[in-house]
């Protein structure tokens, strides 16, 4: 029995039906021949069954206090491969629309929580030839890092997939009976009531700053004229979801971003800012404050591979008031220059975990408070839209054999966030997965076109 940390546990109280907390990724694979195709769902189930103890993602559940008098823990259980690992097949004629509806739809329910939390769905019928692979893993336990060290549990660098010597079952169910949550669950709460003044003690060196920081953050968020402007992006979301992707040279965008004296992440965000003043202008939406980003940076120490989340949240302006994109990228650069001086002023006081008695009960609350149309409408805004930025493999990926051609992140819109831009970079490219609540935004292949519109603008030398 593992105690499920702060963070991660947050995940999971604030899910509701209509924002479902997991994650996802989108690949693209070429099995090769007809045979290896026909054949690739029965290979892939077998070589998931031989590396379950690859991960302790595979068999780990999660386990509630009894009345949920305090954050869950982590049990290993047994897994059923029948529910886990599942085949779907496109209509023709097999588009990439169709495929991106189709993990739209995969996207939107929630996980069983009385299972481990991962899906894997082989999705057949592509009008190339080729199939794909949706996985879909909780957002409690896994940020982006983790998520990585998860992937090389089950895809492989070479054609041929790795074997691992068989030490029959790498893991044992645990009991979870009422009685044994209780008594791990007040082991844990007890020891981290025993640690709070060291934590304390540590942080109240560089927590007059911070304290300063989080004082002038709330004065802005109550100053309408900083916090971030109303768009049809901002409201009360339902749990159906749309999606789309675009893929871009992964050198063409170094290359932007030297060009202009910025960094990667600030012509991701250039891209995205200007796809998204297309857009609403477009729906005759584009508020005259420039938009607001919500950007995660990890918190995590070098070397660390703990299956939790490790991420904090910045705000940076999209300078969506500006028209010009190379002077918008200008803007951005400066922005996020900015916000990451802030930000690294804050990683310092980011405890993995805390004493969470009572705390199920308060953010089931807030989840539910947040859910109400009225409340979404009057609070201030922290944000306008999630832009996430990942750094995946270098090389080329092999899932069962089939070469990987794409690898696109699928995340998570919220309550007054309708819209999550999430990028990996991939083997040369950059993957942007578009994901959105369908009732603010039913169709996303503008702003994807926009993306990479945006990008051919970047591109262009100065005449």
């Amino acid at each position: 029995m593992k105690p499920v940390k702060a963070v991660d546990a947050a995940f999971l109280q604030l899910e509701t039906d209509a924002t479902p907390m997991h994650v996802g990724a989108l690949f693209v694979l070429e099995p090769g021949s007809k045979v290896a195709r026909e054949t690739f769902f029965r290979r892939f189930k077998a070589e998931i069954r031989a590396r379950l103890g690859h991960s302790e993602v595979f068999t780990r559940r999660i386990a509630a206090l009894p009345l949920n008098l305090a954050n869950p823990m982590w049990v290993h259980g047994e897994v059923d491969l029948d529910y886990h690992v599942r085949r779907a097949e496109l209509p023709s004629p097999g588009s990439q629309h169709q495929l991106e509806e189709c993990v739209a739809d995969l996207h939107a329910p929630r996980m069983d929580r009385r299972r481990p939390l991962w899906e894997l769905h082989v999705i057949e019928g592509l009008a190339s030839g080729r199939v794909a692979l949706y996985v879909k893993t909780h957002h409690a336990g896994l940020d982006g890092a983790s998520a990585q060290v998860f992937l090389k549990s089950f895809v492989d660098t070479t054609p041929r997939p790795r074997t691992r010597p068989s030490r029959g079952r790498p893991w044992r169910a645990e009991p979870a009976g009422t009685g044994d949550l209780l008594l791990a669950g007040l082991r844990h709460q007890a020891s981290q009531i025993a640690q709070l003044p060291r934590l304390v003690s540590g942080l109240a060196g560089s927590a007059t700053g911070t304290f300063r920081s989080a004082l002038d953050l709330l004065a802005s968020l109550r100053d309408e004229r900083t916090a971030a402007p109303r768009t049809p992006l901002n409201v009360a979301i339902t749990g159906a979801r749309s999606f789309a992707s675009v893929e871009c040279g992964l050198d063409e965008v170094k290359l932007i971003a030297k060009t202009h004296g910025a960094t990667l992440n600030d012509v991701v965000m250039a891209a995205c800012a200007g796809a998204l003043r297309r857009w609403l202008i477009l729906h005759d939406s584009l508020p005259e404050a420039p938009l607001l980003a919500a950007v995660p940076f990890s918190t995590r120490d070098p070397g660390n591979t703990d299956h939790s989340i490790q991420v904090s949240f910045m705000s940076v302006n999209l300078h969506t008031d500006v028209d010009a994109p190379r002077a918008r990228l200008k803007a951005i650069h400066g922005s996020a220059a900015e916000a990451k001086h802030g930000a690294a002023r804050m990683k310092a006081l980011m405890p993995e975990d805390l004493p969470s008695i009572g705390l199920p009960w308060l953010l089931g609350g807030l989840a539910l408070a947040a859910s109400r149309p009225e409340i979404v409408a009057r609070l201030p805004l922290p944000a306008n839209v999630i832009i996430s930025n990942v750094a995946g493999p270098p090389m080329t990926l092999y899932v069962a054999g089939a070469r990987a051609i794409t690898y696109t992140p699928v995340s998570i819109p919220y309550h007054g966030c309708a819209l999550n831009i999430t990028v990996y970079s991939y083997d040369g490219k950059l993957f942007f997965g578009l994901t959105g609540a369908r009732n603010a935004l039913p169709g996303l292949r503008d702003l994807a076109e926009g993306v990479k519109t945006e990008l051919e603008l970047l591109a262009r030398k100065r005449r």
